[in-house]
C-alpha cells in the first residue's frame, strides 16, 4: 500500500441515511449497504447531487464512520450519504456536518469491501503509529467514486489526522 497524500477540507455536510455499528463485525456494513440498495436510497441521494461529484471528496456516494467525539471507540453511527450544500432539501433523511480538518487520503485499488478494510488495516497498524500524527477529532470516510466494483475499482479511505496533543 503506497502513502497517503495530506489534504485539507472545509467543513461539508452529508445526508444520507445512518445506522449503528456495533463493534468489530465488518457483516453489519455490508448488510446496511444492502439494506439502503433495496430501499432506493440511491435513486433520492442522486437527485440531491444531480449525478454530480461532491465538492470536497468528489465522491459519488460516502460511508461515514462518525467517531467525532471519540476516534477509540468502535461503536458508532455509519452514514451512507453525499455531500450536500446548505438549504438542500433533505427532508427524510439525517445529516453529518463533516468539520474542517486534514486528512490522510489512502488510495484503495480492488474490490470494495476488501480494498477499504486493507487501507483501514494499513493506516491504523501502520501508517498512523509512524507518522507522528494523531487521529482527528473528525469522522473517518470511505469515499466511493461511479463504477462497478471490480479488481479495478478505485475508491479512498479518509483518516482525518492532527498533531498530536503535548
Amino acid at each position: 500500500m503506497e502513502a497517503p497524500r495530506l489534504i485539507d477540507r472545509p467543513a461539508f455536510r452529508v445526508a444520507g441515511r445512518k445506522t449503528y455499528i456495533t463493534g468489530p463485525d465488518n457483516a453489519q456494513f455490508g448488510r446496511f449497504w444492502d439494506q439502503c440498495r433495496a430501499e432506493d436510497l440511491f435513486t433520492r441521494l442522486q437527485s440531491l447531487t444531480g449525478f454530480h461529484p461532491g465538492a470536497q471528496t468528489g465522491a459519488s456516494t460516502l460511508g461515514v464512520s462518525c467517531v467525532d467525539a471519540n476516534p477509540d471507540k468502535r461503536d458508532f453511527d455509519y452514514l451512507i450519504g453525499v455531500e450536500v450544500p446548505e438549504g438542500a432539501d433533505v427532508e427524510g433523511l439525517e445529516v453529518h456536518q463533516v468539520p474542517a480538518a486534514r486528512w490522510a487520503v489512502f488510495t484503495c485499488r480492488g474490490r470494495v469491501p476488501d480494498s477499504i478494510v486493507q487501507a483501514e488495516i494499513f493506516a491504523f497498524s501502520r501508517w498512523l503509529p509512524a507518522s507522528g500524527l494523531a487521529h482527528a477529532f473528525a469522522p473517518e470516510m470511505e469515499v466511493y467514486f461511479d463504477g462497478e466494483n471490480n479488481d479495478e475499482t478505485i475508491c479512498e479511505f479518509w483518516l482525518p489526522v492532527m498533531q498530536p496533543a503535548s
